[in-house]
């Protein structure tokens, strides 16, 4: 079986700003106002870069095509064309590296119409790279995401004359372009990191099928949709066949685990980044969240309710030493602000 899928798309997704696990103590709506505007900033200054680029790559060549054909092989020349090049090499990086979101992956395009004088033999849909995966895709999405989630449903019955009839029936949407690849690839990144792992498989498994009848359909040189039928013969039809395909799904589903992993750890860890710009150090250099977590429960309660009676309660039932340690270090991450009129704390008193 064709084996060809792009796993470098797991690299460049970013989730929904509302698939992040927020901290109880902070408030969600305004993490996620948040991250949106952050993510939102990062893409303009992303953009504005990459205008500048353009730009300045204008204007290099315009002055390198002054020199005309003979002109070209001057010292001068030369330069302007080797910044030419650095300026395209880094132009290539920025978008190699772009990150894809609901977003940005539903920016309208441009529309143009294209008349032909001839038809021709349909083909395989070549394989898109850069923006042009993206360009549809939320238009894709908006009308065909009910067809979507009853094609990924049979996925739980393991029914493969029913997956081809619905192919043979929808597969004009389903196998044009790959958006239908990318939602479940998506849907399989999703589902594992929320541990469905079960409804993960299946995702996998049905994400596996276009994956195949769209390599096959490369190969052969025509429309996926003219693969269903050759491709679910042998899988119905040929046991070594069907062997074959159920490794490489039980491939990408450990390929998912490895990437949920990761992608965990990433979200985690520009989590914990963007906590510390929400929530910044107390006068003593302390986490107010972290000592916050690490206090009496008593006294958790009397800070979440801004009752100063009761956490001098809280402090004077705790032996003196254990007193001192935790206030002390309230006031080291600004949990505690010492006031001359309201006395002072329990173990200053």
């Amino acid at each position: 079986m064709p084996a060809g899928f792009d796993y470098s798309k797991w690299d460049k997704i970013e989730l929904s700003d509302d698939e992040d696990d927020v901290h109880p103590n902070i408030d969600k709506a305004s993490w996620f106002r948040y991250k949106h505007q952050n993510r939102v900033e990062k893409e303009e200054d992303e953009e504005k870069k990459q205008l500048r680029l353009q730009e300045e790559l204008q204007k290099l060549e315009k002055e390198y095509n002054a020199f005309g054909e003979a002109g070209k092989e001057h010292l001068k020349a030369k330069k302007v064309k080797a910044e030419i090049d650095k300026v395209q090499e880094q132009l290539a990086l920025m978008e190699k590296n772009k990150k894809w979101n609901a977003d940005n992956m539903c920016k309208t395009a441009d529309q143009k119409t294209v008349v032909s004088e001839s038809k021709e033999t349909p083909g395989p849909e070549p394989r898109l790279e850069g923006e042009a995966v993206a360009e549809g895709y939320c238009e894709f999405i908006e009308d065909n995401e009910e067809l979507l989630e009853r094609y990924i449903a049979l996925g739980a019955e393991e029914d493969l004359e029913k997956v081809a009839n619905f192919l043979r029936e929808h597969g004009g949407k389903l196998l044009q372009g790959e958006h239908a690849e990318s939602y479940l690839l998506l849907d399989c990144l999703e589902k594992e990191m929320n541990d469905l792992h079960q409804e993960m498989t299946q995702s996998a498994r049905q994400l596996q099928l276009l994956t195949q009848l769209r390599e096959f359909s490369r190969a052969a040189g025509r429309p996926a949709r003219d693969s269903v039928n050759p491709i679910f013969e042998k899988l119905i039809e040929h046991e070594g066949t069907r062997e074959s395909f159920e490794e490489t799904v039980q491939k990408f589903i450990q390929r998912v685990e490895r990437r949920a992993v990761v992608k965990k750890k990433e979200m985690d860890a520009e989590m914990e980044e963007e906590r510390r710009k929400l929530n910044p150090l107390g006068p003593g250099g302390l986490d107010p969240l972290e000592v916050f977590e690490t206090l009496p429960a008593e006294m958790q309660i009397a800070f979440k309710t801004k009752d100063a009676q009761r956490l001098h309660a809280a402090v004077e039932a705790l032996p003196a030493e254990e007193a001192r340690y935790h206030l002390q270090r309230c006031e080291d991450s600004g949990l505690w602000v010492p006031s001359q009129q309201g006395g002072p704390p329990p173990y200053r008193a």
